[in-house]
């Protein structure tokens, strides 16, 4: 089996993200890369001490780039509108941040539009705080 290359898009403040995905999504594909991926980042927290750490490591700081990451499967949807062959994934999805058939729906539109070239990576979340905005069931029930 031969191996297969992917690489992460621009998602972050640190990138104009009205033209660097659609840029790089075209730039990876002519390149020959074999995927493309997003991750999911809802909030940083102000307050990171204790079990707001990263990872819910104690006082692990985050990085700055989570203060502004741009919604996964947008990113993904523009990606997938100037490319045809590269696969788009999600490495990963928090689904208890969503509710379940918004994500269904989501994941099986863009999936469906793009020819069957997503890869649905997903995870159960670490984030007390992005539970505790978002979550429609508490942290502990995920």
């Amino acid at each position: 089996m031969p191996l297969k290359l992917g690489v992460n898009l621009p998602q972050d403040s640190r990138y104009d993200l009205t033209t660097d995905v659609v840029k790089f999504a075209r730039a990876a594909e002519e390149i020959g890369y074999d995927s493309l991926w997003v991750y999911e980042r809802l909030l940083m927290p102000v307050d990171q001490s204790g079990a707001h750490g990263l990872y819910g490591v104690p006082d692990l700081p985050w990085p700055d780039v989570y203060s502004s990451t741009g919604e996964p499967l947008l990113t993904l949807a523009m990606a997938a509108a100037v490319t045809e062959r590269i696969e788009l994934g999600t490495g990963v999805l928090v689904p208890p941040l969503r509710t379940p058939l918004q994500l269904a729906r989501s994941l099986a539109t863009l999936d469906h539009q793009s020819g069957g070239r997503v890869i649905a990576g997903l995870g159960v979340g670490w984030s007390i705080d992005e539970f505790a905005a978002a979550a429609p069931r508490p942290y502990a029930e995920r």
